[in-house]
């Protein structure tokens, strides 16, 4: 301000003097003004690039909850897959178990009815030969009567013959 004070002439009216030097502090507090608002637009544009950043950061964390979830969740799927082969292996174990034991079952029977069989088989051969054995026996009899018969003829014939 003195700067240009000291270019106004000495002899310039005081008035003159005293409006330049209005207009000066005027112009001086407009720049101040411009500077201020300039820099509250600076602070304004740092707290808005803060509350970005804070907003970027947030869904950044969110991202990674999310991601986190996610993960939680395929764990969980892939757990519940284990779970269910599992279930699924048991079943088929089960399964096969009971498959094996209606085999043998099935195995048992066929033998008790081979056995069955065999049995009858032994119990058929055996009435054949009491069958056979009785026509033996009768044969034998028949026989022995038809001897005995001829003896008791040949003794009568004898005797009737003295």
């Amino acid at each position: 301000m003195t700067d240009i004070m000291s270019m106004i002439p000495a002899d310039a009216d005081p008035a003159v003097k005293e409006a330049i030097k209005r207009r000066i502090v005027r112009n001086a507090i407009k720049r101040k003004a411009v500077k201020n608002a300039i820099k509250r637009k600076a602070v304004k544009k740092a707290i808005a690039k803060k509350a970005i950043k804070r907003r970027v950061v947030k869904k950044a964390v969110k991202r990674r909850v999310v991601k986190k979830a996610v993960k939680r969740k395929v764990a969980k799927k892939a757990i519940k897959r284990r779970v269910v082969k599992k279930a699924v292996k048991r079943r088929v174990a089960k399964k096969a178990i009971k498959r094996r034991v209606v085999k043998k079952a099935v195995k048992r029977r066929v033998v008790k009815k081979a056995v069955k069989r065999k049995v009858a088989k032994k119990a058929i051969k055996r009435r054949v030969v009491k069958k056979a054995v009785k026509r033996k026996v009768a044969k034998k009899a028949v026989k022995r009567r038809a001897v005995k018969k001829a003896v008791r003829r040949k003794v009568a014939k004898r005797a009737a013959k003295r």
